[in-house]
C-alpha cells in the first residue's frame, strides 16, 4: 500500500500531519484492518481491483435469501397449525402460509440493510487508530440500528396485515402496532443479531481463504527464490572448475585449450537459454551433458569413455535443468582426479514405474573407506530435488560391485504432455 503525499509530511513543531481519511471510505476500512486485501466480494463487497459484483450474482443471493425465509415461514406456519390444532381451533394452512411469508420475506427485504450496517460500522471498530472510540462509536449505532429495524419490520408487517384483510380491522391501528412491537422486539432483535454474525463470520471466512492464499504464494515464491539460488550456485560451481581445467592445459596444449573455450562457450550459451526455468526435457539436458563431455574430451583424451545408455521412451520427461552434469562431474573429480590413467563412466535412464531412475557409474577409485564424501554438486542437487519433489525422491551415493561409485538417482516420471493433461 503507498502512502500519499501527505502521509510523510510534518509540521513545522515537528509532529507529524496525519492524512484527512475522507468520510465516505473511513468506515470501508474492514477489510484493510482485517488482512490488507481490499473489500470482499461477499453481500455485494468485492476486493479492491476486482471488477463490480454482477447482477447474476446479486440475483443469486437475493434468491438464496428469499429461499431460507420461505423455509423458515413455511416451518412457522406448520408449527402454528399444529399449536392451533391442538387447542381445539379450526383453522388451515391456507391462512397461515400468506401472513408468514409476508412476516418472513419482509425480513429478507432488510438483510441489505444489516449488511450495509455490518459493513459501514464493524463492532470490531474500524482500525483507524482510534479504536476504543470508534468501537463504542460502532457499538452505539448497531444499538440504534437494533431498534430501527424492529420497528421498521414491524411497521411494514402492520401494513401489510391492513392489505391482506382489505383495509379494515377492528384493532386500532396504535394498538395493532404497539402489540406487534412488544410480541416481536426480542425475535426481531434476535434475527438482527443472527444476520449481523453471519455477516461477519462470512468476511472472516473471507480473510482467512485470503490469507491461507497469500501464505501460499509467498511459501511458493520463497521455494521458488531458493530453487533459484541454489541453481545458480551450480553454474559458478562447474564455470570455475572448467576455467580451472582450461587454464591447466593452457601451457600444454594451447590448441586444445582453445577449442575448450570454444565449447565453453557453447555451454554457457545453452545455460543462459535456461534461466529461471527449473525443469526441462531430458532430451535437453543430455544435449548439455554432451556438450560439457566434449569439454572433458578435449582435457582427458583417450583416456576417458563415456556411455549414454537412455531409454528413448524417456526423453520428453521433465527433469531438474543441471542434475545429470553435477553427478558426471563428481565422478570425474572423485573417482579420477587430474592424474587419471583411463577410466569408463556409463550415464543411464530409463523408467522405473511412476519415477525415472537415473545412475551415473564409473570405473575410478570408488568410495573411500571413511565413507562417501559428497562434494558441492551432489549436496547441491540433493537440496533442489528437496525443493522440487519434497521426500518423493531419492539420490543415493555408493560403491560399485565391479569397481568405482555409482550415483543412483530417482525422481518423479512426468513429461510436458502428463503435465498438461493433470
Amino acid at each position: 500500500m503507498s502512502l500519499t503525499g501527505a502521509a510523510g509530511r510534518r509540521s513545522r513543531n515537528g509532529r507529524e500531519l496525519r492524512p484527512v481519511t475522507p468520510p465516505s471510505t473511513s468506515a470501508a476500512s474492514l477489510a484493510d484492518g482485517l488482512a490488507k486485501t481490499g473489500e470482499y466480494s461477499i453481500f455485494g463487497l468485492a476486493r479492491a481491483g476486482e471488477p463490480p459484483i454482477s447482477r447474476e450474482r446479486r440475483a443469486s443471493f437475493a434468491l438464496i435469501i428469499f429461499a431460507i425465509a420461505t423455509v423458515v415461514a413455511g416451518l412457522y406456519s406448520l408449527e402454528r397449525y399444529f399449536y392451533r390444532r391442538l387447542l381445539g381451533q379450526e383453522v388451515s394452512l391456507g391462512q397461515l402460509v400468506p401472513a408468514e411469508l409476508v412476516f418472513t420475506y419482509l425480513w429478507a427485504v432488510l438483510t441489505p440493510l444489516v449488511m450495509w450496517m455490518g459493513r459501514r460500522f464493524p463492532v470490531w471498530g474500524s482500525h483507524d487508530g482510534n479504536d476504543g472510540r470508534t468501537t463504542v462509536r460502532n457499538w452505539i449505532f448497531q444499538l440504534v440500528a437494533v431498534v430501527s429495524f424492529v420497528m421498521l419490520h414491524v411497521a411494514l408487517f402492520t401494513a401489510a396485515s391492513l392489505l391482506l384483510s382489505g383495509g379494515t380491522t377492528a384493532i386500532p391501528l396504535s394498538r395493532l402496532f404497539t402489540g406487534y412491537l412488544a410480541s416481536w422486539f426480542t425475535l426481531d432483535s434476535i434475527v438482527y443479531c443472527t444476520l449481523l454474525a453471519v455477516y461477519h463470520a462470512l468476511v472472516y471466512y473471507r480473510v482467512s481463504q485470503d490469507r491461507a492464499l497469500r501464505a501460499s504464494q509467498l511459501e511458493a515464491r520463497l521455494a521458488q527464490a531458493q530453487l533459484q539460488v541454489l541453481r545458480m550456485q551450480l553454474q559458478p560451481h562447474f564455470l570455475f572448475n572448467t576455467l580451472h581445467t582450461i587454464s591447466a592445459l593452457m601451457h600444454k596444449d594451447v590448441k586444445r585449450a582453445d577449442s575448450m573455450i570454444a565449447a565453453l562457450s557453447d555451454l554457457l550459451r545453452m545455460s543462459l537459454r535456461s534461466v529461471g526455468v527449473q525443469e526441462v526435457e531430458l532430451r535437453e539436458e543430455i544435449d548439455f551433458l554432451q556438450r560439457y563431455l566434449e569439454i572433458m574430451s578435449l582435457r582427458f583424451g583417450d583416456r576417458l569413455t563415456v556411455t549414454l545408455d537412455i531409454d528413448t521412451d524417456v526423453l520428453d520427461a521433465r527433469v531438474p535443468t543441471l542434475v545429470l552434469q553435477p553427478l558426471v562431474e563428481n565422478s570425474l573429480r572423485h573417482g579420477f582426479g587430474d592424474g587419471m590413467r583411463a577410466g569408463h563412466v556409463r550415464v543411464k535412464v530409463a523408467p522405473d514405474g511412476d519415477m525415472l531412475h537415473c545412475e551415473v557409474i564409473d570405473n575410478g577409485r570408488g568410495i573411500p573407506q571413511s565413507g562417501p564424501r559428497e562434494g558441492v554438486g551432489i549436496t547441491n542437487t540433493r537440496a533442489r530435488l528437496r525443493h522440487l519433489y519434497g521426500e518423493r525422491f531419492s539420490l543415493e551415493l555408493m560403491a560399485n560391485p565391479g569397481g568405482g561409485a555409482r550415483v543412483s538417482l530417482a525422481i518423479p516420471f512426468h513429461s510436458l504432455e502428463r503435465t498438461a493433461a493433470d
